[in-house]
């Protein structure tokens, strides 16, 4: 698909330029709308809302502005007036619905609840009561919701009439029938398929799996995520932590957008940034987002200068150990970088849980030991053949040695440390364990150097 979509983008932005506007609107508006949000997404910026005025389709407008990024998202609702944005929300699934309900102001969110139905403003109105980043946030009330007592042939009748007259809405997910009694509490869970194979007078009190796997609606979207991905479910029910009401499910499609956003907020977090819209920011944007941490850069390096103006007199009585310094730094930084990137993965997973915390922490101990001495005959066998002084190369071989064994322990140990303070892990990584590591090789390796500068 992306080298369909490149075309496409080449010929829009060809159209554009060449003034053909009845040929570039039939383009666009053919286009699927999956493939109209990524033509849009590619276009540099000055053209994207050229591209977007040319749009007249509602089906693709509506899947622009429930899947494109923010800036195209704001750019689209920016363009639209009022009548068709509520068309728009009409069209959207009810948590796509109130995600984009979320961006808009105050006085545009009245505007548009009061143009669609009652009932779609009322639902839409109860999302927004939750942060978009727990289980409420990401829900949809539509949800097949049945009594237990009663049988498969009558739900299965009564699915069919409500989805002939449209009494249900088209986009209801179908793999589950929730069982509910009359205070909406639930019950059980069987599956559409439990129940077409069913004899026909079997009643859902009989059906149902009463070991229900449900999450609050306050519940952090991340585990949701990986309760759907552990249990394999293509929806999970969110229910009331009061009285087990069902409020809504989540679907797998829902889960889907949560991992990718996820995981691009981890990695950013992982690069000491956090500028998500890559194609769109500017540079005044990116420069904010990411000078924080470049302080933080800065000023370690400051302190690591200040570090070995305190070694100055071991660097000038042993000039070699300035040829050692690079490989003994980088192999520190790499090797704790590659552990603190693991145990972040490993919290986001829940594969590294509290209980844990100490065997994940001697795993990265040990391996930063034993790959410490293996770098470390090899670096003190080079430091050998190249000066021919025996200290020289026990103080290299020791050196790395130490500070691998210890960067490895640490890049396990920020992590944990972070989320026992209930601060995010992935902050943990990139520049902090960098700059860590290197004033805990400076350290290291020039301590070592002193201690055994009477050997020289």
């Amino acid at each position: 698909m992306g080298a369909e979509v490149d075309n496409h983008s080449s010929q829009a932005l060809q159209l554009l330029e060449e003034d053909r506007s009845a040929e570039l609107d039939e383009l666009l508006n053919d286009l699927h709308p999956v493939e109209l949000v990524s033509v849009i997404t590619a276009a540099p910026a000055d053209v994207q809302d050229d591209l977007i005025k040319r749009i007249s389709g509602l089906d693709q407008i509506s899947e622009l502005i429930a899947y494109g990024s923010d800036h195209i998202r704001q750019h689209a609702l920016e363009l639209l007036d009022e009548p068709r944005i509520a068309a728009v929300i009409r069209r959207l699934e009810l948590d796509d619905a109130a995600d984009v309900i979320a961006t808009l102001s105050r006085r545009k969110q009245t505007a548009i609840l009061r143009r669609v139905s009652p009932k779609q403003a009322r639902q839409i109105r109860n999302l927004l009561a939750y942060d978009e980043e727990t289980a409420g946030g990401i829900m949809t009330p539509l949800c097949l919701r049945y009594l237990p007592y009663l049988t498969a042939d009558e739900t299965l009748r009564d699915i069919r009439s409500r989805l002939h007259s449209e009494e249900i809405d088209p986009d209801i997910d179908l793999t589950y029938v929730y069982v509910v009694d009359e205070n909406k509490v639930l019950q059980g869970v069987c599956s559409l398929r439990e129940i077409l194979t069913a004899a026909p007078d079997t009643l859902l009190s009989e059906l149902m799996n009463e070991q229900i796997v449900s999450v609050s609606p306050e519940d952090d979207q991340e585990k949701v995520a990986r309760m759907i991905a552990d249990y394999d479910f293509s929806s999970l029910p969110v229910v009331s932590p009061t009285d087990n009401t069902l409020l809504g499910i989540i679907t797998v499609d829902d889960v889907l957008d949560v991992i990718e956003d996820e995981h691009t907020e981890d990695m950013l977090k992982l690069a000491g940034t956090m500028d998500e819209d890559i194609a769109q920011s500017t540079s005044w944007s990116a420069i904010k987002s990411r000078f924080p941490w470049l302080v933080a850069s800065w000023l370690g390096g400051l302190v690591g200068a200040l570090l070995l103006g305190e070694f100055a007199s071991t660097l000038e009585k042993i000039v070699a150990l300035a040829f050692f310094m690079p490989v003994v730094f980088g192999m520190a930084g790499n090797v704790g970088s590659q552990s603190s990137t693991i145990t972040v993965r490993g919290i986001a997973t829940g594969e590294v849980s509290e209980h844990r915390s100490f065997g994940r922490i001697k795993k990265e101990a040990l391996t930063g030991l034993s790959l410490g001495l293996i770098f470390g005959c090899l670096l003190a066998g080079a430091a050998f053949v190249l000066f021919r002084q025996p200290i020289l190369s026990i103080i290299v071989g020791l050196s790395i040695t130490i500070t691998m064994t210890c960067a490895s322990s640490f890049g396990a140990i920020l992590p944990l440390f972070f989320r026992r303070f209930g601060v995010d892990p992935a902050v943990a990584s990139g520049p902090l364990v960098t700059t860590s590591m290197d004033l805990l090789s400076i350290t290291i390796y020039f301590t070592v150097a002193t201690m055994l500068l009477q050997y020289w």
